[in-house]
């Protein structure tokens, strides 16, 4: 090997700055890609389900039924299915779920008086629609019995498996936004009314059953653990998410844990911090040792204990390019366990669906970004994988070598410094730490000829990795980046993974 290679080092995970031309050391943009210990490798692919929803997806559900068989629930905007050994069945209740209004739409006492046309609903405009509560959507097992709600419908349904048929109605169960089912064996549904006849949408009371008895809500009842708390200072209650240590929710000014003290105070609640309420009521998700949720604010970790801020490195490229209406409504978080990643999907702006996301690894700390369009997604379980809907379909994530909807891998970085930026280089070969199907990816470099001002980047042709381990390149430029890319023509992605470069580049004149 030549004494001209050199190393060319570059840390796993990406960090977003203003321009790629920046001298730096780091992936400046990728897409479908993931580090493990170190190695960078493509995110594998899915597999899509022989089987459509008839409204789009919202939330997804696993979970083992007494006879250790595994289910799959989907709530949709005005639908709810679940998948028993690849079969599809619709358990919709009797008249169906009342679907969510048309974001952007209004009703009485939208907006200032006098707007509009009396007797129609009137056009929001975006500042006041920000002002609106999201929908928010719930499903949870409470053993092996499904539970669901949605808030736009507000009512507690349930699912016995054994019995199979439709979803029915909690009977006396309270209207709410969304419910949790804690480690004690009680539902606890939020922003419930206080009659439980009709939609809290907006409202800031928490209430729980009885013990062990999710249809039992008689609070007066002193034989009865049910109960309910208010919320101060009064807020509306936006989000909740079970975990190991209590019931974490979020208003739309604090983010507060509900724990239980047993007998005779049931449960209580404890304000945590400002300023985090998730940017949707799905951007949440909770890990064995933590939860993770995205907002407005930034990223946000709860260990147990406290509320701690998350360095997200890749928040410029969410903040170039999102739909600020749009993500209160459509933004999900997906668990994807198997791998220690938290994904956040939010939407362009304009669109009206999610066309992104951000992945942060919670084990490792790198970030990395996907082009990809999902709307729900569950982690995997011991014997099934990670699922996501992208809308009305289901997609089998790591299951595959083909990508569906979603592009191909790549991955780009920053101005490499492996000369004075001011300096033409001439790139001659690489060497890279391939393993696995090295056929399926290509190299090339984006460079320029001048510095001057409204130059344009140029690319190299992609470059195979040759039988003998090398890359070729040959090419003559100034801020030189590189790009690594699954072939098209691969018919897929086979596993690989990149580890460190080395680099035969030679420094030339300044003209």
């Amino acid at each position: 090997m030549s004494t001209a290679f050199k190393p060319l080092e570059i840390p796993p995970g990406v960090v977003a700055k203003p321009t790629k031309q920046m001298r730096s050391s780091n992936w400046s943009e990728v897409n479908l890609v993931r580090w493990r210990e170190g190695q960078l490798a493509p995110v594998g692919g899915q597999a899509q389900y022989n089987y459509s929803f008839a409204s789009r997806c919202k939330l997804i559900h696993g979970w083992y039924g007494l006879d250790s068989v595994y289910h799959i629930a989907y709530l949709c905007e005005s639908n709810l299915y679940v998948d028993t050994g690849g079969v599809l069945t619709e358990i919709t209740p009797a008249g169906g779920l009342t679907p969510p209004a048309p974001y952007g739409i209004g009703g009485y006492s939208d907006g200032n008086y006098n707007d509009g046309t009396y007797g129609t609903p009137r056009d929001i405009p975006t500042v006041i629609a920000m002002d609106k509560v999201p929908d928010a959507w719930s499903l949870d097992n409470f053993g092996a019995i499904l539970l669901a709600m949605t808030s736009p419908d507000g009512r507690l349904l349930h699912w016995d498996p054994a019995a199979g048929g439709l979803a029915t109605v909690v009977a006396g169960a309270p209207h709410g936004r969304c419910f949790a089912v804690t480690q004690e064996r009680f539902v606890q549904i939020f922003a419930c009314t206080q009659d439980g006849t009709t939609d809290g949408g907006s409202f800031r009371r928490f209430a729980w059953c009885d013990q062990e008895n999710f249809a039992s809500w008689n609070f007066s009842d002193v034989t009865s653990q049910a109960g309910f708390l208010d919320i101060e200072p009064s807020s509306p209650i936006i989000a909740c998410e079970p975990t190991r240590t209590g019931t974490l929710f979020w208003t739309g000014k604090k983010a507060y844990l509900s724990r239980f003290l047993g007998i005779p105070f049931v449960y209580n609640y404890v304000e945590l911090a400002d300023a985090c309420t998730p940017w949707s009521p799905a951007s949440a998700v909770a890990t064995s040792s933590t939860a993770l949720w995205m907002s407005e604010q930034g990223m946000f970790s709860f260990d147990g204990t406290s509320i701690l801020p998350v360095a997200c490195l890749v928040r410029p490229w969410v903040d170039d390019d999102i739909d600020l209406l749009q993500v209160r409504e459509q933004a999900c978080a997906v668990h994807v366990g198997d791998f220690n990643e938290f994904w956040w999907f939010f939407p362009q702006n304009g669109k009206t669906t999610n066309t992104r996301a951000i992945i942060y690894n919670y084990k490792e700390g790198w970030w990395s970004q996907a082009r990809m369009s999902r709307s729900a997604g569950v982690t995997s379980a011991y014997n099934a994988h990670t699922i996501m809907a992208d809308g009305t379909v289901a997609f089998e994530h790591e299951a595959s070598v083909v990508y569906g909807n979603a592009d191909l891998p790549w991955a780009e970085t920053y101005d490499l410094n492996i000369a004075s930026g001011g300096r033409l280089t001439t790139v001659k070969q690489m060497m890279p730490d391939v393993g696995g199907n090295t056929q399926s990816l290509r190299y090339s470099l984006f460079y320029r000829n001048s510095r001057s001002l409204g130059t344009p980047e140029l690319q190299t042709a992609p470059r195979p990795v040759r039988t003998d381990g090398f890359v070729d390149f040959r090419t003559t430029g100034r801020d030189i980046r590189l790009r690594i890319q699954v072939d098209p023509s691969s018919g897929g992605v086979l596993p690989v993974t990149v580890g460190q470069h080395l680099i035969d580049a030679v420094p030339r004149g300044d003209r």
